[in-house]
């Protein structure tokens, strides 16, 4: 079943995974560092991620909060999720279908409907 998970039993097995608050598993990484000692050091955590590709977790209280990656990283999650939301969005609309429901309105018409233009 692919409900957009982590498959941790295909993840690389050199790598640790800690569990974070939501349930969730993260991976840890020797660039861990806290959120208020990443902030002295902004700069150069922007630098490493941009030239070094490096990936920054900040931590609050020892738990990881977010991170600082390469915009290719970046961009490359974005695609996954926005491949994910379209594919739920499929499912739904054949769930909608598959259910003798009527087709929706076209988003021109809602559009036209209610004086809506984009110039």
């Amino acid at each position: 079943m692919d409900d957009g998970k982590l498959n941790l039993l295909a993840a690389p097995a050199n790598l640790a995974y800690s569990p974070g608050m939501d349930n969730a598993v993260y991976p840890l990484s020797e660039d861990m560092i806290p959120a208020e000692t990443a902030a002295a050091r902004f700069d150069e955590l922007l630098d490493r991620a941009a030239h070094e590709k490096a990936r920054v977790v900040l931590t609050r209280d020892g738990k990881p909060v977010a991170a600082i990656v390469p915009m290719e990283d970046y961009d490359a999650l974005e695609a996954i999720e926005d491949a994910y939301d379209a594919k739920l969005a499929r499912e739904a609309i054949a769930a909608w279908e598959a259910a003798g429901r009527p087709p929706g309105i076209p988003h021109e018409d809602v559009l036209a409907e209610y004086g809506i233009t984009f110039e």
